[in-house]
């Protein structure tokens, strides 16, 4: 292909296969992902990104990229980075399209996540432990139930020493009885149903 008007200047032509074009679709079905379509590719979102200082693969300009093209196995390899975002706002604010880019970089980490293509993050991890924590124990926070569960997953670690030293302090303060025994939510039947329903919608959409 000649680029230039004075036949100095070719490229050669290629053609990229092998992509799934139903990855946008189903991204762009969700609530989340519904702005995709908009982006660009101007990269302001990725210029600016707080996550980057911490994490250089982290791309919202990248990611929105390959799941429009469908690369499946890009985004695999980006698989520790995807989940990175801190929800800060500064992209979507910066977009000059009106993409809400936040929502839909978690929008392709949720597609990736239900097709299989990454493991669930620690972030995830952790976000339903501290539901299932709350659900099992009355509609309130257990600090030693979520401690122990998470310790269970390997997500913290306490040695012999920073046992002693929590224990002596909830002694002290007389909270070692609110820690062991938490007072359930007032009507949390009625209100635990309320929540699985909600819960549920929003897996639907």
């Amino acid at each position: 292909m000649e680029v230039d008007g004075t036949w100095n200047a070719f490229i050669i032509d290629r053609t990229q296969t092998g992509f799934d074009t139903s990855v946008w679709d189903k991204i762009a079905s969700t609530v989340e992902g519904n702005t995709i379509s908009l982006c660009w590719q101007c990269g302001t979102c990725t210029s600016g990104c707080t996550a980057r200082e911490y994490d250089p693969n982290f791309s919202p300009r990248r990611f929105i990229d390959l799941a429009r093209k469908g690369d499946k196995q890009s985004l695999q390899e980006l698989e520790s980075s995807l989940w990175r975002c801190f929800s800060c706002q500064k992209c979507t604010h910066r977009c000059p399209k009106g993409v809400l880019v936040e929502e839909v970089v978690h929008a392709i980490h949720n597609y990736a996540l239900e097709e299989g293509l990454v493991r669930k993050d620690p972030g995830t991890k952790f976000d339903e432990l501290f539901l299932k924590a709350v659900m099992d124990n009355g509609g309130r926070i257990s600090e030693l139930l979520l401690g122990s569960m998470a310790a269970k997953y390997g997500m913290v670690s306490l040695s012999l020493k920073d046992l002693i030293n929590v224990s002596s302090a909830l002694l002290k303060t007389g909270l070692i009885k609110t820690v062991m025994n938490p007072e359930k939510v007032r009507n949390w039947e009625k209100i635990r149903k309320v929540l699985e329903n909600a819960m549920k919608e929003e897996i639907k959409l």
